[in-house]
């Protein structure tokens, strides 16, 4: 799919108003190519995701199980796009849903199967890009875009073809981070910048979605925001501090009534065309 930026967006620029321009708006997608295996290093230098990892596939879980009453899982189809290394993907196959990860790193992609094969969990992954994954549409009754959104340049595409994949009333399952100071201070500055637990340069404060601005460009599809909730460690800062100092470790995470750093929800596509 080709989709056309803007050339030059302003430093205001909402995610509301449409497309980012690379150039202007830099971040490192390309350091996931790296990772490797690493993927599944619960010390390595992903290992922030495996601490968030169950708080988001337990709502994601809960969410279809909720939206699919009585219904078996594995006749649930779910594709996670821009699956990385397979971390949701695997989670969600293991509890029994029929899972497709696409992600664009064909060295990604060979890592998340070889992770599955070892794991004998059953994933079918492919490399393809959020804006046309080459999947037929209307082929999944839910959609993962999990850590994923405020990586996409041209979020309204791949909100365009997470519309077309889904069946009608089907579910969009997400997690991302908001735009706002606090955010800033602790994704970028704490996390990236003097701690490391982030690779530097892997996020841009100005490609975080505001929850309102979600809202407006899932509604432009015919998707309709049915929940969000913040996302963060379970633990207080002062239990937190002595483990992120000593160990770069945040610890298990859990829901929360606050949005303004990461933030997990979901939404559902109109049931008629």
């Amino acid at each position: 799919m080709t989709t056309s930026v803007p050339s030059t967006p302003s430093a205001s620029a909402t995610r509301a108003g449409g497309a980012l321009d690379p150039d202007l708006v830099p971040i490192d997608n390309a350091y996931y190519e790296e990772v490797g295996d690493d993927w599944w290093n619960t010390e390595g230098p992903l290992r922030a995701l495996h601490e968030m990892n169950p708080a988001r596939t337990g709502y994601f879980d809960r969410v279809l199980r909720e939206r699919h009453p009585g219904r078996a899982a594995d006749t649930i189809r779910v594709v996670d796009l821009g699956c990385g290394g397979g971390l949701v993907a695997e989670e969600l196959a293991s509890r029994g849903y029929r899972v497709t990860g696409i992600d664009l790193s064909p060295g990604t992609v060979e890592a998340a199967r070889r992770h599955a094969a070892a794991s004998g969990v059953e994933v079918t992954y492919q490399v393809g890009s959020a804006y046309g994954t080459g999947l037929p549409a209307g082929c999944a009754d839910a959609v993962v875009a999990s850590d994923v959104l405020e990586h996409f340049h041209d979020l309204p595409a791949a909100l365009a073809e997470i519309d077309r994949l889904l069946v009608p009333g089907g579910v969009l399952l997400f997690d991302t981070v908001n735009r706002t100071v606090r955010s800033y201070l602790l994704l970028i500055l704490v996390a990236e910048k003097l701690l490391g637990i982030i690779k530097p340069g892997t996020h841009n404060w100005k490609m975080f979605i505001r929850p309102t601005e979600l809202r407006v460009l899932l509604a432009s599809v015919g998707l309709r925001l049915a929940d969000t909730r913040g996302l963060g460690p379970a633990r207080s800062l002062p239990l937190l501090l002595p483990g992120l100092l000593r160990h770069r470790r945040l610890g298990a995470f859990t829901l929360t009534g606050d949005v303004s750093a990461s933030y997990i929800g979901h939404a559902v596509k109109r049931s008629t065309t």
